[in-house]
């Protein structure tokens, strides 16, 4: 299970690229009017800049790729936390692709939120090399 160890220290250098992606290179901007309909009103994702779309690009494909070694492991495994996996996926996936509305105009907070879902995920990867050795 020795991918298993490359596989969590390939999430922990992600995780350090994904911070500054969004904390140097991203932006959020007030949707007008949203204060109406949502309390403290609503944000969405400023264009970004040649280079940090061809940053968010890499970061992508380097974030697909590791959700598909970790997929893997997870099914072969045939753990019960695929469905918890795929949950945690699509919400990292979103935060990357940065195509939402959010809530809240604070990037430690988003990058927060993200960072939470890549240690589950990394969590989940560390409980299948636990299983394998006993």
């Amino acid at each position: 299970m020795e991918n298993i160890e490359e596989l969590k220290i390939q999430y922990m250098l992600l995780e350090e690229r994904i911070r500054s992606f969004i904390l140097v290179h991203s932006d959020l901007e007030y949707v007008q009017g949203s204060n109406e309909i949502v309390e403290g009103g609503a944000f969405t994702w400023t264009e970004l800049s040649p280079e940090s779309k061809a940053l968010q690009l890499e970061l992508w494909r380097e974030y697909i790729s590791i959700s598909r070694q970790a997929r893997k492991f997870l099914t072969e495994t045939d753990s019960p936390h695929l469905e918890l996996f795929e949950e945690s996926f699509l919400e990292v996936k979103t935060c990357l692709k940065q195509n939402s509305m959010l809530w809240g105009p604070c990037l430690q907070d988003i990058f927060r939120n993200m960072k939470k879902e890549l240690d589950l995920q990394r969590s989940l990867v560390s409980q299948v090399n636990y299983l394998s050795r006993l």
